[in-house]
């Protein structure tokens, strides 16, 4: 079994923070940049993707972003650590988004539905859902991976989006009650069915207006319940 436990965030940050490598040669400064620590999760992601964790080897990794062995390893913590980049921007791609189009000044209803509807289609992306299949099904095999993975993505949304019924509860919006519970409710009121059934190839994609609808109604629901 492969040791993917080494890529701990301490010494992936540290690696990130050490430099980057294109063609073998280090960019001036020695530090990773944003925009190529992004390109390079481009790069690497489809590898892990289409393969696996385990069925990628370190030649794999080299032919495809440059540079050597010991650069990987120097820069990036080998392998494990460039797995655990790949994680951490994917889910920083899902939470930097999280609230894009969400007019502050439109009722609780409408910031809700916008909310939702950029939610749901984002971890649609056949990349997010891809990224989910591979995760859970090396779970068991790597949980601090697993763990990793849901504290930096589902955990991280469903913080977010308790931030934004706190605010709704002060402003007398939204009854009292768990931020935190009342978000995990609302986000997964919202992925049930379209995201398992993707998941589970029940069909290769699900409609704008299908998600519309289930975001609309899930809102709805969220706001003012289901009582007559």
């Amino acid at each position: 079994m492969v040791d993917i436990s080494v890529a701990t965030p301490k010494r992936a940050a540290a690696a990130r923070s050490r430099g980057s490598v294109k063609n073998g040669k280090k960019r001036r400064g020695g530090r990773l940049t944003e925009t190529r620590q992004r390109e390079i999760v481009a790069l690497v992601a489809p590898l892990f993707i289409e393969r696996g964790y385990e069925r990628v080897t370190i030649d794999d990794i080299v032919a495809v972003i440059g540079g050597s062995k010991r650069t990987l390893y120097e820069r990036f913590g080998g392998k494990a650590g460039l797995f655990e980049i790949v994680i951490s921007e994917y889910c920083a791609s899902v939470q930097r988004d999280l609230f894009a189009g969400v007019d502050p000044k439109a009722s609780p209803e409408k910031q809700l539905v916008a909310l939702g509807t950029h939610f749901l289609g984002m971890i649609l992306q056949r990349r997010i859902l891809w990224q989910h299949r591979l995760l859970v099904s090396m779970g068991s095999d790597f949980p601090k991976v697993a763990t990793l993975f849901y504290q930096l993505g589902p955990k991280t949304a469903y913080g977010l989006v308790a931030k934004w019924i706190r605010q709704q509860q002060q402003a007398g919006a939204v009854r009292a009650g768990d931020p935190v519970l009342l978000a995990e409710l609302f986000l997964d009121m919202l992925t049930g069915k379209h995201q398992l059934a993707l998941l589970t190839s029940s069909f290769e994609e699900t409609s704008e207006a299908a998600i519309k609808r289930t975001v609309k109604e899930a809102a709805r629901v969220f706001l003012h319940g289901v009582a007559a």
